[in-house]
C-alpha cells in the first residue's frame, strides 16, 4: 500500500519555477531595454560665429584647407567630440572671413585641431591655423598665424573624463579663444587687406600693396531751390514753381546838396559867403525886408511933397 503524497511534490515545484523563470527572462530583457531607451540624452548645439563681426578681406575668394583631421596626431580624441574641432574651425572661417574684393585670393589652412588625454584625467587641446593672401598673379602678399592651447580638468574621480560633454566643453573654450586670436592676428599683420565698412554712397579702396587705404567718397548733391536773383543754365524745366524776382531795396535818400554860391548879390552883397573855396562859409545875415514907399511920398530934389 502506497503512502499518501501531497498534490504538489517538491521536485515538481522546482521544475515549475524553472519554467516560469525561463519564460520571464525575455520580458526582463525587454524591460531593461525600454528603461535604457527612456533615459534622457544630451543634445549639443553646433558652433556658430555669425553673431561676431565679419572680417572683410580685399580678395575675390577664400578657400579652406583642412590638415588637422582627427587621428593625425597620435592619441587624438577629437573625433569623439560632438563637433570635431577641425570642422568647427572651418565653420568659423565660413562665418567670419568674407571676400569683399575683386582680385586675389585667401587660403585658410587648419594645421592642427587635437585633444589629448593626459594623466589624471586632464584634457589638453590645441588649435593651429594660418591665413595666406595672394595677389591676382599668384604672388604671396601677406599672411597671419594663430595658435591656441587649452587644458580642461573635469575633476572626475570615477569613470572617464573624455565624455562627449567634457570634449564639447573643451572644444567650445578653444573656439572662443581662437576666434579672438585670429581677429587680432589679422588686424596686426593683414590690416591693409581689411575693407572697412563705409556709409552709403562711399567706396573704400585698399590696394594689395602695403600702404594706408585710400577712401573715395561719392557724394550725391541734395536738391535745392534756386535762390532769389539766381539763374540755372542747362537745367531744364523743374517741378518747382518759379520764384519771383527779388525786389530792389528802397534807396536811402541822399543828403541835400549845399547851395551853390554864384557870387555876391547886387541887392544884398553881404548876405553870401566869399568866392574863396578855402575860406569857410560865413553865416548869412538876415536882412530887413524893404518895401516900396507909398505913392506920393517921393519928391524931387528941391521940391516938396504933395
Amino acid at each position: 500500500m502506497r503512502p499518501n503524497r501531497p498534490p504538489f511534490s517538491i521536485p515538481s515545484l522546482r521544475r515549475g519555477l524553472r519554467v516560469v523563470l525561463a519564460a520571464s527572462l525575455p520580458l526582463m530583457a525587454l524591460s531593461a531595454c525600454d528603461h535604457a531607451d527612456s533615459s534622457p540624452t544630451t543634445s549639443f548645439a553646433p558652433p556658430r560665429f555669425s553673431s561676431q563681426p565679419p572680417l572683410n578681406l580685399n580678395v575675390a575668394s577664400i578657400s579652406v584647407v583642412d590638415r588637422g583631421q582627427p587621428g593625425v596626431i597620435p592619441g587624438d580624441l577629437s573625433a569623439r567630440a560632438p563637433f570635431p574641432p577641425d570642422q568647427s574651425l572651418a565653420q568659423m572661417a565660413h562665418d567670419r572671413l568674407i571676400a569683399a574684393g575683386s582680385g586675389g585670393q585667401a587660403v585658410f589652412t587648419i594645421d592642427r585641431a587635437s585633444i589629448l588625454h593626459q594623466p589624471g584625467g586632464v584634457l589638453d587641446g590645441q588649435l593651429n591655423v594660418h591665413l595666406d593672401v595672394t595677389s591676382t598673379d599668384g604672388r604671396m602678399t601677406g599672411y597671419a598665424v594663430a595658435q591656441v592651447t587649452r587644458s580642461y580638468d573635469p575633476k572626475t574621480r570615477h569613470g572617464n573624463s573624455d565624455t562627449p560633454e567634457n570634449l564639447n566643453t573643451l572644444t567650445d573654450m578653444m573656439l572662443q579663444d581662437m576666434s579672438q586670436e585670429l581677429e587680432n592676428q589679422i588686424r596686426s599683420h593683414l590690416g591693409n587687406w581689411l575693407v572697412t565698412s563705409q556709409p552709403p554712397g562711399s567706396v573704400a579702396v585698399q590696394p594689395l600693396d602695403a600702404g594706408a587705404p585710400a577712401t573715395v567718397t561719392a557724394t550725391t548733391p541734395a536738391a535745392s531751390q534756386p535762390t532769389s536773383g539766381s539763374m540755372t543754365i542747362g537745367g531744364g524745366p523743374t517741378d518747382s514753381p518759379p520764384t519771383a524776382p527779388a525786389q530792389p531795396a528802397p534807396a536811402t535818400p541822399a543828403a541835400p546838396a549845399a547851395p551853390r554860391d554864384e557870387g555876391p548879390d547886387a541887392i544884398f552883397p553881404t548876405g553870401y559867403p566869399s568866392d574863396d573855396a578855402t575860406t569857410p562859409a560865413r553865416p548869412v545875415k538876415q536882412q530887413p525886408q524893404l518895401r516900396s514907399p507909398p505913392p506920393g511920398s517921393l519928391t524931387l530934389p528941391g521940391g516938396t511933397a504933395n
